[in-house]
């Protein structure tokens, strides 16, 4: 079973927005995007990696913090964590403060 046309629609959105928002970052990270994965690495060498899995229409994130998966509700037009119901966005704001010592907003 292949993923949903608005699995596509979510996922790519959602990484073109990341892109854009990490691209502004005064820092410039490398953003390396390829085969639905995206790997940032920081100036402090730090690496995040975003990764469509569209066998399971979800969103992966792997950050030193660790692996997180995140599925899209219509509801309220965000990713949510599998574990935690965490939204992706304040979650990864959180995550690159944290470990990137970078601040983006939504």
């Amino acid at each position: 079973m292949s993923a949903s046309p608005q699995y596509y629609e979510c996922i790519d959105e959602t990484f073109e927005e990341v892109e854009s928002k990490l691209e502004e970052l005064e820092s410039d990270p490398d953003i390396r995007a390829a085969e639905g994965v995206l790997n940032v690495t920081f100036s402090n060498g730090v690496v995040f990696v975003l990764s469509r899995q569209p066998a399971v229409e979800q969103l992966w994130l792997a950050t030193p913090g660790g692996g997180f998966h995140f599925v899209w509700r219509d509801a309220d037009a965000e990713w949510f964590d599998t574990r935690t119901n965490d939204a992706f966005r304040p979650f990864l704001s959180r995550e690159l403060a944290k470990h990137a010592g970078e601040d983006i907003a939504w």
